[in-house]
């Protein structure tokens, strides 16, 4: 009996270990969460960079499907629907524009002690108004302790076709 009241006591105590850890790790993902929309909304090119895993990271949009009826409508010979980019061009291209802004909403993050998926909507704003938004997707790794975002991927709806409502 007291063999099985030390098992029951140690795995309950290695559950609240873990489920402390995940809300830590949860906090940290949040903190980056905030740095990212900070940043461009300070055009904070070192903070913003700082966020990023240093190798290769996956920076990739997809136009929804109604949008891109309306930009070929527009123009007729675009051909792809999708863009890749580094987050490098991204914040470099935040630095000439005027006011820029990113908001994220219905954050769900998913992860164990080393990598971590994060799922949000967001809308991004110039000059105070909605240029575009959509559903996007981050990739984490915790390396020395640090989370990194590996993979950003996004779908744009035109807000100027498609306003959010």
């Amino acid at each position: 009996m007291k063999t099985a009241i030390t098992i029951l006591l140690s795995f309950i105590s290695l559950n609240f270990t873990f489920a402390q850890q995940t809300l830590k790790d949860q906090e940290e993902i949040h903190q980056i969460l905030n740095a990212f929309m900070q940043s461009i909304a300070k055009k904070d090119s070192i903070t913003f960079n700082s966020l990023f895993f240093k190798e290769t990271v996956n920076w990739i949009s997809v136009i929804k499907e109604k949008s891109q009826a309306k930009r070929l409508e527009a123009k007729p010979t675009i051909t792809k629907n999708y863009f890749t980019g580094t987050y490098s061009s991204f914040i470099q291209s935040i630095l000439q524009s005027k006011k820029s802004e990113e908001k994220f909403e219905k954050i769900i993050i998913q992860n164990d002690d080393v990598i971590a998926s994060v799922t949000f909507d967001y809308s991004f704003w110039s000059e105070d108004s909605m240029t575009n938004w959509g559903e996007e997707y981050w990739q984490l790794i915790k390396i020395n302790g640090k989370w990194k975002i590996t993979s950003v991927l996004f779908s744009i709806e035109i807000s100027k076709y498609y306003p959010k409502s």
